[in-house]
């Protein structure tokens, strides 16, 4: 697994590419393409790529959402309720999410 420090090496490297042509066509393209760049193995799980981490990568240009809490408890360090009053940000309705 990769560390953290590791990953800040690599992402920098794979920044200084520039732009880079996603390997898949369809949603799961930039993530995909992402991880081949990082040397990381493609897999459908729901626990944190790195140290801890789950990596998550989009096209700028879409307006689709990124979901970033998953329902598999194994993945969690601290409850659900207790990230989201922490990390959470208000929307439009002034609750946090």
């Amino acid at each position: 697994m990769m560390t953290l420090d590791e990953f800040k090496i690599a992402f920098s490297n794979i920044r200084n590419l520039g732009y880079v042509k996603t390997l898949r066509r369809g949603p799961t393209g930039v993530g995909y393409t992402l991880e081949c760049l990082l040397n990381i193995d493609e897999n459908n799980i729901d626990l944190p790529d790195l140290e801890g981490i789950e990596l998550k990568a989009h096209r700028s240009n879409v307006n689709s959402m990124i979901t970033l809490f998953t329902f598999n408890r194994k993945a969690w360090k601290m409850p659900p309720l207790q990230a989201i009053s922490k990390y959470g940000t208000p929307n439009g309705n002034n609750r946090l999410g």
